[in-house]
C-alpha cells in the first residue's frame, strides 16, 4: 500500500459503504457530493483516498471502496453503473438460471477493466481498504485488508483486487460463487468458494470498519473519541421485505432464498445502525438515520424514536466516534418528499432492477443534496 501520510495527532477519518446491487448509485452520487464539497471547503482538489484513512465496503460497496482506494474519481465510479449495469444484470440462459440469475462473465470483465492488475497489497492503493466477503467453504466472514500489520495480510496480499471484489459481490441466487486460492499459514494453497459479504451481519460494514480502525489486533489501534475518530456510513436505501397475504404458503425455494437474502440485509442494516447510534456522536444539525429507519417501517421493533437516544445517554457522555449515516427509506411517501413523484418505490426495492438505473441515480442525487453537508464535519478535514 502506498503511503497516505498522516500526522500522529490528527483525527482519523473512515468511510463505509453498504451492499445493495444497482442501488450502489445512491452512495455513488453521495460520494460525488462529498468529493466536491471537500474540495471547496479545503481549497484543494484531492481524491477521496487522500481524504479518508480507511474505506470499507461490502458487495456493491466493495466496488466503490476499491475504486476510491485506487484514486478514481467518484463520478467515474458512478458511471460504472450507468455504462455497465444493464450488461452485468442480463439473465443467464437456461439451464444456468437454475443456480443463479446472472452469469459472472460481464461483471468480471468490467471489474478487470476498472481495477486492472492491482492486488490487495499493491502500492497503487493509496489508503487502507477493508472488503467484506463470506467464505462459504469455511462458513466464516472474511475481512480482506491491505493493512501490512493485519494478521492475514501476507496470505492475501497477492490476490487480485478484482477477484476479491467479485467475491464480495457474489450474491447467492444472483451470481455464482467466486473460487479463490489462498495460501495458508503452512504455505499451501487452499481453494475456497466465496459469496457476497452481505450474507452476513456486515452488509452495512460500518461497525467492522470502526473495529478495524480501533482494535489493535487488526493492526491499527487508532484512538477512540468523538474528536479523534470520524466515520461516514453510506447506505443503499432500505425497505421492508413484504409478502402479500396468503402468498407465503406457495413460495418455492428460490423465492424464499431471495426473500431471506433481502431480509438478512435489512436486519443487518438495522443492527449495525443501532450499534453505531449507541457509540457514535451525530454531527450537530444532522438528522438521525435511525429515525428514518423507524419512520419507514423497517425498524418496527423499536417503538419510540427517542428510545435509542435515551439508552445512548444512559451509557454516558463519552462517545467513541463522530458518526454520520447517509441513507434513505424506499417508501412512496419518502420519494415524494424528495420530489420523485413519478418513481415507483416498489421497483427500487430490487437490487437487480436494471430498468430503474436512471431512477436510482436520481434518488442518489436527491439524497446527496439533502444529506451531504460536509461543513458539519469540516473540523476533521
Amino acid at each position: 500500500m502506498a503511503d497516505n501520510p498522516v500526522t500522529t495527532n490528527r483525527p482519523r477519518r473512515l468511510l463505509a459503504i453498504d451492499g445493495g446491487g444497482l442501488a450502489g448509485l445512491i452512495p455513488a452520487e453521495c460520494l460525488i457530493a462529498i468529493e466536491s464539497q471537500l474540495d471547496q471547503l479545503t481549497g484543494t482538489q484531492k481524491p477521496l483516498c487522500k481524504r479518508f484513512d480507511l474505506i470499507g465496503g461490502t458487495s456493491t460497496g466493495a466496488i466503490l471502496a476499491a475504486g476510491l482506494a485506487l484514486g478514481k474519481k467518484a463520478s467515474d465510479l458512478r458511471d460504472f453503473y450507468l455504462k455497465y449495469g444493464h450488461e452485468i444484470f442480463t439473465k443467464s440462459w437456461l439451464p444456468g438460471r437454475i443456480w443463479h440469475k446472472y452469469p459472472s462473465g460481464p461483471l468480471e470483465k468490467r471489474l478487470k477493466e476498472v481495477l486492472k492488475k492491482s492486488t490487495l497489497g499493491s502500492d497503487e492503493l493509496c489508503t487502507q481498504i477493508m472488503i467484506v466477503a463470506k467464505n462459504a467453504t469455511l462458513g466464516s466472514d472474511w475481512f480482506f485488508s491491505n493493512n501490512p500489520k493485519n494478521k492475514f495480510f501476507k496470505n492475501n496480499a497477492n490476490l487480485p483486487l478484482w477477484q476479491i471484489v467479485r467475491a464480495s459481490s457474489a450474491a447467492p441466487t444472483y451470481f455464482p460463487p467466486e473460487t479463490i486460492p489462498v495460501t495458508d499459514e503452512a504455505g499451501k494453497k487452499q481453494k475456497y468458494e466465496f459469496i457476497d459479504g452481505g450474507v452476513s451481519s456486515y452488509n452495512n460494514p460500518a461497525f467492522q470498519a470502526f473495529l478495524e480502525a480501533t482494535v489493535p489486533e487488526y493492526g491499527n489501534g487508532w484512538p477512540m473519541g468523538a474528536d479523534q475518530l470520524m466515520l461516514i456510513s453510506l447506505g443503499t436505501g432500505f425497505s421492508s421485505a413484504t409478502i402479500p397475504p396468503g402468498k407465503a404458503a406457495s413460495y418455492w425455494e428460490l423465492q424464499w432464498a431471495q426473500y431471506l437474502i433481502r431480509e438478512l440485509m435489512n436486519e443487518a442494516n438495522l443492527q449495525q445502525n443501532v450499534l453505531m447510534h449507541l457509540i457514535g456522536q451525530r454531527p450537530e444539525g444532522v438528522p438521525s438515520a435511525t429515525n428514518e429507519l423507524i419512520s419507514s417501517g423497517a425498524a418496527s421493533g423499536i417503538p419510540d424514536k427517542n428510545m435509542l437516544d435515551r439508552v445512548s445517554g444512559g451509557l454516558g457522555p463519552q462517545k467513541l466516534v463522530t458518526y454520520q449515516r447517509i441513507t434513505v427509506g424506499l417508501t412512496q411517501q419518502r420519494l415524494e418528499q424528495l420530489g420523485l413523484h413519478d418513481v415507483d418505490a416498489s421497483k427500487l426495492a430490487e437490487m437487480d432492477a436494471a430498468d430503474q438505473i436512471p431512477n436510482f441515480q436520481r434518488l442518489g442525487a436527491a439524497v446527496a443534496k439533502e444529506q451531504v453537508h460536509m461543513e458539519a464535519l469540516k473540523a476533521f478535514f
